[in-house]
């Protein structure tokens, strides 16, 4: 099996040790058959290249801390999903008391593994990806940089708030109770909100309560039920009165008629949405693409690997102090909360909304 230990040195003042734990899955360059890759979206179906993106972003920023004369030693080390070639790592005494962050690793399982190294060495780690709270159970030293699917219903509460006379509409197969549904029906019911259940599209729309501010909360993917559900609204409700709020999927989906967008005032939650018009991640892309010969994308997580890269850097350096940090990531959207006896969560949800076919942060 191949371990990949990759070693940087760049050049300058005083030294901060960054691990990287990633996933490459290195050995699977020459034992896995690669015929299938017929076009550049296949290669994200292969284990070998689906983090490749990440570590991508990442060089982006290091490049910069390069160019700045900033001293870092980066140490990547090939995990792939084996917990045998974490401990190797985590075990090794004289790397692990030299390290200054941790960067992954991106699995739940072993995540639970390193962090608990991460604690006894007192080494910051971060966690890309995960909405799970439970990693963050009696650790100071993890940072969750997802907001936890509880963000959502909390939004929406306190969207509805803002309207005396309202009803919150949860579209949803009920017989399917995924992460997300019982985030926002176990959220809702803790807090006493009144909501209701749809669970045919057919009959959302006689479900809207006529002189009340109808907030529709979509938790289905299915292009069909897009379709037939936004249409229904177009074409039979009071499109002042609703507030409506879908999957971000919907918003990839090639077949969804513009029509919807301009007329249905759409709102999404998102875990790493980026503005492309902005100068930084202009930048960014021009770096990315000139680097790799292929721009970054939100779905291979290269302007993840960047923000995560730079943003905990830069707190390294600032003595972890956050409030030194001015570093404004483009696909995240950091305010951490220290929770009790643990250890810090990003509660900054990304509520957007398609407001004249742009997609801006919604305003409360």
């Amino acid at each position: 099996m191949v371990l990949l230990a990759l070693t940087m040195m760049l050049p300058a003042q005083t030294e901060k040790t960054v691990l990287f734990l990633v996933p490459f899955y290195s050995n699977q360059y020459e034992t896995q058959n690669l015929s299938s890759i017929q076009e550049d979206a296949d290669m994200y179906q292969v284990n070998a290249f689906q983090l490749m993106g990440f570590w991508a972003g990442a060089q982006i920023a290091l490049d910069e801390y390069a160019a700045q004369g900033t001293l870092l030693k980066i140490i990547v080390k090939d995990i792939s999903d084996s917990e045998a070639k974490l401990r190797s790592v985590l075990e090794n005494q004289s790397l692990m008391n030299e390290v200054d962050l941790i960067v992954g690793p991106f699995f739940s399982k072993q995540f639970a593994i390193a962090s608990k190294y991460a604690k006894d060495y007192k080494i910051p780690i971060v966690n890309p990806f995960t909405t799970r709270t439970d990693i963050l159970e009696n650790n100071e030293y993890v940072y969750k940089l997802l907001p936890s699917l509880e963000s959502r219903p909390a939004t929406i509460s306190f969207m509805a708030d803002m309207y005396p006379n309202h009803q919150i509409l949860i579209y949803a197969d009920s017989t399917k109770k995924t992460k997300e549904f019982l985030a926002y029906t176990s959220y809702f019911k803790s807090k006493n909100i009144s909501y209701k259940i749809v669970p045919f599209s057919g009959n959302l729309v006689n479900n809207l309560k006529s002189g009340a501010h109808n907030i529709i909360v979509v938790l289905s993917e299915d292009e069909a039920r897009a379709h037939m559900i936004s249409r229904d609204l177009v074409y039979k409700a009071d499109l002042n009165n609703i507030t409506f709020v879908v999957p971000e999927a919907w918003l990839d989906m090639p077949t969804y008629d513009v029509e919807y967008y301009a007329k249905l005032n759409i709102h999404f939650f998102s875990d790493y949405f980026v503005d492309k018009s902005t100068e930084q991640t202009k930048l960014f892309v021009h770096k990315y693409t000139e680097k790799f010969n292929t721009p970054p994308m939100v779905k291979t997580f290269g302007f993840q690997g960047y923000d995560a890269t730079k943003f905990f850097v830069e707190l390294v350096l600032n003595d972890m102090d956050i409030d030194r940090v001015k570093f404004v990531p483009m696909s995240y959207r950091f305010s951490f909360d220290k929770v009790n006896n643990g250890g810090y969560e990003n509660v900054n949800v990304q509520f957007l909304e398609v407001k004249e076919n742009i997609v801006q942060p919604v305003g409360f």
